[in-house]
C-alpha cells in the first residue's frame, strides 16, 4: 500500500505540479545535502531538507494549492478588501502563524506583493529554514515564537515529522507572541489575513485576547482534533467565530472564515 501511495503521489507530483517539480521529490528521498533547491510551479523555487517532511508541504501549498481562494465570492471580496486597505494608506498584513519552512510565507506573497507578512515559527530548525526561503523577500518578517492568546513561553514538542512541532505553555523556553503583537510589528499595518496552522495550540490561541479577529478580513485555520482526540482543540476558535459575523468555506484541510459583509 505504501507503494501505491508513492506512485500516486508522484505522479500527481508530474502531472499537476510539472516534471521540475516531479524531479525535486525524487531528489528529496536522498540525502545528498543539508538542503536542496525545488523549482515549484509559478517558477518559484524553494529550498528544503532532503529525507523530511518539507517535501510534503510543498505539495500541500504548491501543488494542492491548500491557501488558493476558492474562486467567486471569496476570491473578489478577498481582493476587494486588499485593495482597500492600500488605497487607504494602510499595509495589508498577513500572519503566517505556525510558518515551518516558510512555503506559505512565499505562496502568500506571490498573491498578495504588496502585503506585509510576518511568519512565526516556534523550532528552530524549522526557522531558520524559513529564513533561507524568504530571505530574498523584504516584506516577509520571520520571528522564531509560538503564538498564543497571551503572552508567556513555551515547550516545545518535536512531533515524527519536522511539520509536526506541537507546543505546550511552560515556565520558560520559547517566547510567545500574540496575534495583535504580530501585527504590531508592521509600521502602518492592517491586519488582513491570519493563516494558523499550529498543531493543536489553537486551543490557547482563541482562549483569551481577540480583539484581533474583529480587525481580520480572512483567517485560514487547521483544525487538529483529528489528531488530537479528547483534547477539544477546536472549541475555542468555533465558539469564537461562532459569536462573530464570519462566513465559512472549506479548502482542502483548511476552514476559511471571511468576514461577513457589513450592511
Amino acid at each position: 500500500m505504501r507503494a501505491l501511495h508513492y506512485l500516486h503521489s508522484s505522479w500527481e507530483d508530474l502531472t499537476r505540479a510539472g516534471p521540475q517539480f516531479w524531479l525535486g521529490g525524487l531528489r528529496s528521498r536522498f540525502r545528498t545535502a543539508d538542503w536542496i533547491e525545488i523549482v515549484v510551479p509559478g517558477n518559484l523555487t524553494a529550498k528544503i531538507r532532503p529525507m523530511t517532511s518539507d517535501f510534503s508541504v510543498l505539495r500541500q501549498i504548491f501543488r494542492n494549492l491548500e491557501y488558493a481562494l476558492p474562486t467567486g465570492h471569496v476570491h473578489e471580496q478577498v481582493q476587494a478588501e486588499y485593495a482597500r486597505i492600500l488605497a487607504s494608506g494602510g499595509v495589508p498584513v498577513i500572519v503566517d502563524a505556525g510558518a515551518n519552512i516558510g512555503a506559505a510565507s512565499v505562496w502568500f506573497h506571490h498573491q498578495f506583493p504588496e502585503a506585509s507578512i510576518v511568519a512565526i515559527e516556534p523550532d528552530p530548525d524549522n526557522a531558520r529554514m524559513a529564513r533561507v526561503n524568504t530571505q530574498h523577500l523584504p516584506q516577509v518578517r520571520v520571528l522564531q515564537a509560538a503564538i498564543g492568546g497571551e503572552s508567556g513561553h513555551v515547550t516545545i514538542i518535536k512531533g515524527d515529522a519536522e511539520w509536526g512541532v506541537q507546543t505546550e505553555r511552560s515556565a520558560e523556553g520559547c517566547e510567545i507572541v500574540t496575534v495583535a503583537e504580530a501585527i504590531a510589528t508592521v509600521p502602518g499595518g492592517v491586519s488582513f489575513i491570519v493563516k494558523i496552522d499550529i498543531e493543536g495550540f489553537e486551543g490557547d490561541l482563541f482562549e483569551k485576547n481577540l480583539d484581533w479577529i474583529d480587525e481580520t478580513f480572512l483567517v485560514f485555520i487547521e483544525p487538529h482534533d483529528w489528531k488530537l482526540p479528547g483534547q477539544s482543540t477546536s472549541r475555542t476558535f468555533q465558539r469564537a467565530f461562532g459569536a462573530r459575523a464570519f462566513e465559512i468555506f472549506i479548502q482542502g484541510e483548511n476552514l476559511i472564515y471571511m468576514r461577513a459583509p457589513r450592511h
